[in-house]
């Protein structure tokens, strides 16, 4: 999991929390990209899955990944 346990995992939580919501969902969207399930990202924020399909773009698929030729 991409923010580790115990204090460090509330933290970053809070830091997120602090973020404007463009902001939050750019990081969102970041993560997605890198390859973590919205289930993941969900869990690792305490958001609802739905909030989070709703936030990043994952109907559109991940960014950044390899063009099949």
């Amino acid at each position: 999991m991409f923010f580790g346990g115990g204090i460090h995992k509330e933290m970053t939580k809070e830091i997120l929390n602090t973020l404007p919501k463009r902001d939050q969902t750019q990081i969102l969207q970041n993560l997605y990209d890198k390859g973590y399930s919205v289930p993941e990202i969900a869990k690792a924020t305490d958001m609802p899955v739905q909030t989070l399909y709703n936030r990043v773009d994952a109907h559109r698929g991940r960014k950044n990944q390899p063009v099949a030729e």
